[in-house]
Formats: structure tokens, C-alpha cells, sequence
């Protein structure tokens, strides 16, 4: 079976794990970083490596990226110097793995309709230990043609890809999700808080909630960690932070009132404030530990 070549670039917490099951999936793989370790772990393990993301490009019937935030993505897609959707050939498909403001998705995806290329957003949900494992939840964007074509390449790095329709929808989606991971969070947080201040183990908490109609992800996955008194990241609160405020500005657009989003988003400001926001979004136990009067 002839496989398209893929190109990956942004390899961090979640995109080297996500690269490396393509690469496993049988697929040649080039890759792209501005760090040296993800890039070396790759090349071990039979990827190529390319100088800049437009030399990856030319090279790729597919194009991937899983980036932090809007400047860095815009950059590498469209106006950096070395970028990738001018290098692209025609038919080729642009992914776009991260979260990313939906107004610039539909700038980026009508940038590549002029030169042939197909844009789908493609944000995903499971963090860490989903990209490890590959067991994303992978939420898709753009012309279905295009999705069909990428499908088998998501299904290396997800357990359930969902195509959600036009260009965009798979940010918005992801949004939509964020609330639930955010809101989530502090439901999960205040839960936890009471228990330790009620004096009852909270490795057993997190055992019995779990089991019920409290149970959830972030209780079983995230809630352990605070009960193991572990902070450290699966997804980091910068990053939760980014992407709330991308969620926020779009609520204001609509005139949605988001209450829980906005208090979550609130609260995590003391992290950056205290330069914790490299922490997971599990720290925010730490802030109304702090409001209790207690660390």
C-alpha cells in the first residue's frame, strides 16, 4: 500500500507522542522543530528531519502541525519566512492540530483554497496521556473530501475521530470541550478541597467519587494526581489559559454568557501571576488552597 508522505511539526508534550504513532502507523515521516531532543528521538526511530517548515512541505502530501497559540501558527503556516502553505503542492492537505481562534482557521483555510491545498482543523482532547497511549479524541474541520483522505492517519494517533463539518467547526468544538475540561476542573478542585478539609483521604475520595455520578476524567486522571500531591503537567495552564481566552472572545462575539468559564479563567490568573503556569491545569487546587488560607 502506497502511503502519502507526512510532515509534523510541533513537537512538544503532545506532538512527538502524536508524530511517532504515524510514524509507527508505516508512514514516512519528515519532521520540523525548533528543539533538538523530539527531533533526535524521531530520526532514531526512521523519520527524516527537514531544515524549515517550507522544505517539510515540499515535500509532503500532508502537512501537520500541533503548535501553542495563534502568532506561532500563523507564522509557521502563512507568514513566516520559510512558510509552509506557500511551499505546498496542489491536492496536498493542511492539518491543524492545535487550538487555534476560528476566525484565524478560516484565514488560513481560504489562503489554502487559493493554491489548491486543502485546510481542515483537526484540535484534539485527551491530553498526554491520550497522545501517548494514541487515544485522542480528534475533532475535524473542512471539506469532507479532505477528511476521508486524512482519516486514516488520525485514526494512528485517536481511538474517535468525528468529522464536525465546515472550516473552523473542529475549533469550535474544541471550545466547546474546554468549557467542560475548564468548568470540570474546579468542580473536580473544590470537590478534593472539601474532603481535605474534612479530614478524609483523598487517594480514597478520588477512588469513591470516581465510581459514581461524580465520576469523570478529570476526577479519575487529574484528581489521583492531587491526591498523589503530583502538579505536574498533562496540559499545562498556560496553554488551558490560551484557549480560554480564545473562548471567551468568541462568547463575546455571540453574547453567551459563559459564568464558570470566566471564574475558571479568573482563578488560574493567580498561576500566572505566581509563575506557576507551566503547572498542569490540576494546580488550581493551589489557588483555592490560597483562598482558604492554606497551602
Amino acid at each position: 500500500m502506497n502511503r502519502p508522505t507526512v510532515g509534523f511539526t510541533g513537537l512538544g508534550i503532545m506532538g512527538r507522542p502524536m508524530a511517532r504513532h504515524i510514524l509507527q502507523a508505516g508512514y514516512p515521516l519528515i519532521v520540523h522543530s525548533r528543539s533538538r531532543p523530539p527531533i533526535d528521538a524521531l530520526l532514531e526511530l526512521g523519520a527524516r528531519e527537514a531544515n524549515t517548515p517550507a522544505e517539510l512541505a515540499a515535500q509532503c502530501e500532508v502537512v501537520i502541525t500541533c503548535l501553542p497559540d495563534d502568532e506561532t501558527v500563523r507564522q509557521v503556516w502563512l507568514t513566516g519566512a520559510h512558510a509552509a502553505l506557500p511551499a505546498m503542492r496542489p491536492n496536498a492537505i493542511a492539518v491543524d492540530m492545535g487550538t487555534t481562534s476560528p476566525s484565524l482557521t478560516r484565514e488560513l483555510a481560504a489562503y489554502a483554497q487559493s493554491r489548491q491545498v486543502a485546510f481542515l482543523d483537526a484540535p484534539v482532547t485527551g491530553g498526554q496521556w491520550g497522545a501517548e497511549s494514541g487515544t485522542l479524541t480528534v475533532m475535524v474541520g473542512g471539506a469532507r473530501d479532505a477528511y476521508e483522505r486524512a482519516l486514516p492517519i488520525f485514526q494512528a494517533m485517536g481511538k474517535r475521530i468525528v468529522y464536525v463539518g465546515e472550516s473552523s467547526k473542529g475549533q469550535l468544538m474544541k471550545l466547546a470541550n474546554q468549557i467542560a475540561v475548564a468548568v470540570g476542573m474546579l468542580a473536580v478542585s473544590e470537590a478534593l478541597l472539601f474532603a481535605e478539609q474534612a479530614g478524609l483521604d483523598l487517594n480514597l475520595t478520588v477512588e469513591t467519587l470516581s465510581s459514581g455520578a461524580a465520576g469523570s476524567w478529570a476526577m479519575e486522571n487529574l484528581g489521583k494526581r492531587i491526591a498523589q500531591g503530583d502538579l505536574q503537567p498533562g496540559f499545562m495552564v498556560r496553554l488551558l489559559q490560551k484557549d480560554l481566552q480564545i473562548l471567551l472572545s468568541e462568547a463575546r462575539s455571540t453574547a453567551t454568557p459563559l459564568l464558570g468559564s470566566a471564574l475558571v479563567h479568573q482563578l488560574y490568573c493567580h498561576l500566572e501571576r505566581t509563575g506557576e503556569d507551566r503547572l498542569g491545569t490540576q494546580a488550581l487546587i493551589q489557588v483555592l488552597r490560597r483562598l482558604g488560607g492554606q497551602e
